[in-house]
């Protein structure tokens, strides 16, 4: 047996301190486990990953011990945040790695999310929201979730917000080994899950972009209630046909939907940053919403115990009142099956399964919560259950900093009945919030009036953020932009400067910087700052359409053109780096490539007169 496994009274002990209540899920990567935590007073309750590499080559764990502990202290960081399990632990003995987190009582959406019963539009921009929120906060932090689906979302039991749980790279302890399946390397086996997985991110390469892929799936989920798999796709473009199921959706609402679910990575939001402030943009006030009492979990006259071998090689399904014998089976006194439902590593308890939409290609058991014998609502509370069991990818990419803790988001009732969720009539004022809150309705407010062109009134809203939170760099970039827009470029100068006081490698700060130099007839200042934005962020669009102008005012066609391809593969629709390309193509003799880069600028924006007049001149150069 394991050294760190110990028996109490038949009941294992795992690190000299966890007692393993009840085995959680079986994956393709460990065991999980529901523990109590013995030395701590009234042994909270915890959860216990084990995670077994699957070799014993030495070099390989010499690399999934670096993975581990590397992705462990990612996970300690992650975990500050409120909508993301806390780490309490992590060890290793005899080549095996353990976990320990904080378990959080709720119940995942996949349970929330019915088929056949789609949400309304509402309902799925207020889940849209929650997710970007808690997502923006990982995505500064340089790190991809991976695995984002419905089940690992869990909606929080005491007050109703999403939990993030399940990081998806720590899994590659578990896969690192001596012979990795033909053409994949040890970091990209079966991490992320089908239907939700964007195509670069089946390649091996996950993207920021590949997490906002993956919440657009699951919003579309609940838009449609169907299942990813049935959504279809346009066998033309490869994107996903899902208008088709929803023919009524707001335009607003599909445009934003569209850019998360691009089949290319170039034409998504690049991070959920700005997927978030898309979503900010809607014609419906998120901020006014209020979180409501979640029903009452499920109650048993009964006392939940262990009856699971440690080394339980699967967890068997069971639906109904059968009683259940297998390994990981949780009983109580009335020998009523508690049924586990095991998605990969994720887990959730309940009574019976709800005809949810858990994973493509299932099609679990329609049972209403309305339907639980009565006999099954006495003492002892069993509710729903998550977990974080993994890790994530780190990379060295440098985004706009945001502060996000205790957000305002909407719970749904714990219903599989799509009716119970709240509606817009629920509203409070900001005043119940935090002043973290209260400073994040106001960012979003600012941004929404600033970019609708009212800088005065966004000005007033980033001053009352920064009363509140002094160290919000985004704040005080907003108000840069804000006067900018005002044409007080001195005062945006030193707003900007603010900002990057705060954040020396803000790109936005940089870029907004950069645009009052060029107003200021300050060229080569704004061109230095341009390619620093561009160098730290390589998906910022907008800096690479002012880079190009920028290049092409100093006479540097050539680069100009360079920088302006860069823009257009970010965003087809930039009317104004197609005029620009052309200007640049014209300068350079390349008359037929001038007018058919100013034909696209006409076709997007029919009123540019420049574009419209030097396009002609290119014509006539051609004889046409």
């Amino acid at each position: 047996m394991n050294s760190l496994f110990q028996q109490s009274d038949s009941v294992p002990i795992v690190g000299n301190r966890y007692r393993l209540i009840s085995q959680l899920g079986v994956g393709g990567f460990g065991h999980t486990f529901l523990a109590q935590d013995l030395h701590l007073p009234d042994r909270p309750r915890c959860v216990v990953k084990r995670l077994v590499a699957r070799t014993t080559d030495a070099k390989h764990l010499k690399t999934a011990r670096r993975l581990f502990d590397t992705e462990a202290k990612v996970l300690y960081q992650l975990g500050k945040h409120d909508q993301i399990p806390s780490l309490f632990a992590h060890f290793e003995d005899n080549q095996e790695f353990y976990l320990v987190q904080e378990f959080i009582e709720g119940e995942s959406l996949s349970r929330q999310i019915v088929k056949g019963k789609p949400w309304s539009e509402e309902q799925v921009i207020v889940l849209l929201y929650d997710i970007l929120q808690v997502l923006a906060f990982v995505h500064q932090q340089n790190v991809i979730h991976r695995d984002i689906k419905p089940s690992n979302l869990m909606r929080r039991r005491k007050d109703g917000k999403i939990v993030l749980i399940d990081f998806g790279a720590v899994k590659q302890v578990s896969v690192t080994g001596d012979d990795p399946p033909s053409g994949m390397t040890d970091l990209t086996i079966s991490i992320g899950t089908k239907g939700y997985t964007s195509n670069e991110q089946l390649a091996g390469k996950p993207r920021f972009c590949s997490d906002v892929y993956a919440v657009g799936i699951a919003g579309l989920q609940a838009l449609t209630g169907m299942s990813p798999k049935h959504l279809g796709e346009d066998t033309v473009t490869g994107e996903v046909a899902w208008r088709v199921h929803v023919p009524t959706v707001s335009p607003e609402l599909a445009e934003v939907i569209d850019r998360m679910v691009c089949y290319d990575f170039r034409d998504r939001y690049p991070t959920a940053i700005e997927a978030l402030e898309a979503l900010e943009q809607l014609p419906i006030q998120l901020s006014e919403y209020q979180f409501q009492p979640w029903i009452e979990a499920v109650e048993l006259d009964s006392t939940v115990e262990f009856r699971s071998a440690i080394d339980a090689r699967s967890t068997q399904l069971e639906t109904g009142a059968t009683n259940a014998t297998h390994n990981g089976a949780l009983t109580n006194s009335h020998d009523e099956t508690l049924t586990l439902t095991t998605d990969n590593d994720s887990f959730a308890t309940s009574i019976y399964h709800p005809e949810s939409l858990q994973e493509p290609g299932e099609d679990p058991p329609a049972t209403a919560l309305s339907k639980l014998p009565k006999q099954l609502t006495k003492r002892s509370t069993i509710v729903a259950g998550g977990l974080a069991i993994a890790g994530a990818t780190v990379l060295s990419v440098s985004l706009p900093s945001l502060k996000f803790g205790n957000h305002s988001t909407v719970p749904f009732v714990s219903s599989v009945n799509s009716s119970t969720v709240p509606s817009l009539s629920s509203i409070p004022n900001t005043k119940s919030l935090s002043p973290q809150q209260q400073a994040t309705h106001l960012l979003g407010e600012a941004d929404r009036l600033r970019k609708q062109r009212q800088y005065s009134q966004a000005l007033v809203n980033y001053d009352q953020a920064i009363k509140l939170q002094p160290n919000l760099a985004r704040a005080y970039w907003g108000q840069c932009d804000s006067l900018s827009g005002l044409r007080q470029f001195d005062q945006a100068i030193v707003a900007c400067n603010d900002a990057l006081d705060l954040q020396p490698d803000y790109p936005k700060a940089l870029w907004s910087k950069g645009k009052v130099f060029k107003q200021q007839d300050r060229d080569l200042e704004a061109l230095r700052l341009f390619e620093q934005a561009t160098a730290l962020d390589p998906n910022f669009a907008e800096a690479w359409v002012d880079l190009g102008i920028a290049l092409q005012g100093v006479g540097r066609s050539v680069e100009a053109i360079e920088a302006l391809d860069q823009a257009i593969a970010l965003n087809r629709n930039l009317a104004e780096a197609w005029s620009v390309r052309g200007t640049a193509l014209w300068n350079l003799g390349r008359f037929d490539q001038a007018a058919a880069s100013l034909d696209k600028a006409l076709q997007i924006q029919p009123d540019a007169a420049d574009a419209r007049a030097l396009r002609e001149l290119a014509r006539k150069e051609l004889g046409y």
